[in-house]
């Protein structure tokens, strides 16, 4: 069998992967240990992660994002390369998240320029529960409550003849899903971004501690809520 570019680089993660990364994740970002592992080999967070990101937002709680200290994170390097991979492949994103008021505010930005308001398509998930794209996706499943989060999306599961499956699942719930006629509208992808939609400081993560963030290969929607539990 011949692998697409895309496979091959979601199967980069293959050989030597320490015994801290999940099982069959093919990226792992552990903020609490600071352990960082991308591109199939360990790695220290500042290859991963760059624009505004400020390192010393990083914790025995997490990595801290809210609108006050400034910390605005942008995927660089093998970060980048393993979640373009992974839109472009299909994958699962999950977030373990806390909390400290009810969530909300920009989790995720992935777009075709470099924000929210000059990108012509974008796809972002917001932390009260919403994964979207500008034309023809939108997902919701309203979250509250301060304290843990786990948050999975899954991204373009190829479902066969021509349409990709989008699915949305927290804290062990059933999973919402919407299928459409397209991979991404998002191609080529310029920016990632997390915690934050690249715009002022008004949809910056509203006083949310990043725990970890997980890359897998796309898993089925009924795998969803056991992976959020």
């Amino acid at each position: 069998m011949i692998l697409s570019s895309a496979a091959q680089m979601l199967n980069s993660s293959g050989g030597g992967t320490p015994a801290w990364v999940p099982d069959g994740a093919d990226g792992y970002l552990d903020f609490v240990t600071g352990q960082y592992f991308a591109g199939g080999a360990e790695r220290a967070i500042a290859t991963l992660l760059g624009g505004d990101f400020d390192p010393a937002a990083i914790s025995g709680s997490g990595m801290r994002i809210t609108p006050s200290n400034g910390n605005r994170p942008k995927a660089i390097g093998a970060l980048l390369s393993d979640l373009t991979a992974g839109l472009a492949a299909g994958c699962t994103i999950l977030f373990d998240i806390s909390s400290a008021i009810d969530p909300s505010g920009f989790l995720m930005f992935i777009g075709d320029d470099i924000n929210l308001d000059v990108a012509d398509e974008a796809i972002f998930a917001n932390a009260n529960g919403f994964l979207a794209d500008y034309w023809d996706l939108s997902i919701s499943d309203s979250i509250s409550g301060s304290g843990p989060h786990k948050i999975a999306m899954t991204l373009a599961r190829d479902v066969g003849g021509g349409d990709y499956e989008y699915a949305w699942c927290d804290d062990g719930g059933t999973a919402v899903t919407q299928t459409v006629n397209y991979l991404t509208h998002v191609s080529p992808v310029d920016t990632i971004l997390f915690g934050h939609d690249g715009v002022g400081t008004g949809n910056s993560l509203n006083d949310i501690y990043i725990r970890s963030i997980t890359l897998y290969r796309a898993k089925l929607p009924a795998d969803l809520p056991a992976l959020t539990a």
